[in-house]
């Protein structure tokens, strides 16, 4: 009797954690119809270099929300286009900025930027505004 009381705890948690492990934690739940879809990027690392060796190392991590209605797969079938377009134009942004100590970057300057490469690349105006996620920059 002893065995059963406490197999059966044992039992029921694990079947009540089944289905938390099946969901997606890396979906972007779109909760309201006719709410912006949102596109999620995986972190985009600039290497910065200085003479003749990387100094710093930038991360990116960008999200694009996308203008209300529009579907996803139109940036979905370029992602890997947009995913290049991103890391060149972060390269230039950062690297024309690598000399400067102590410069401050323009989050508004940056988005703006990077709002203009997702519409060359997707052609029309299918993003509504790019966000970043996560910055951070590490000293090497």
């Amino acid at each position: 009797m002893r065995t059963f009381s406490k197999i059966v705890p044992i039992l029921m948690a694990v079947l009540f954690a089944l289905p938390a492990r099946a969901a997606n934690r890396d979906a972007v739940p779109e909760l309201i119809e006719g709410a912006p879809s949102y596109v999620r990027f995986s972190p985009i690392f600039i290497p910065i270099i200085q003479g003749d060796r990387v100094t710093r190392q930038v991360g990116v991590t960008l999200m694009l929300e996308l203008i209300k209605g529009q579907e996803k797969s139109p940036v979905e079938e370029k992602r890997l286009q947009l995913n290049d377009a991103f890391m060149r134009d972060l390269y230039a942004f950062f690297q024309q900025r690598a000399g400067v100590k102590g410069a401050d970057i323009d989050e508004t300057y940056l988005k703006d930027r990077l709002l203009k490469v997702a519409d060359n690349v997707i052609g029309g105006k299918a993003v509504r505004e790019v966000l970043i996620q996560q910055f951070f920059e590490q000293n090497k």
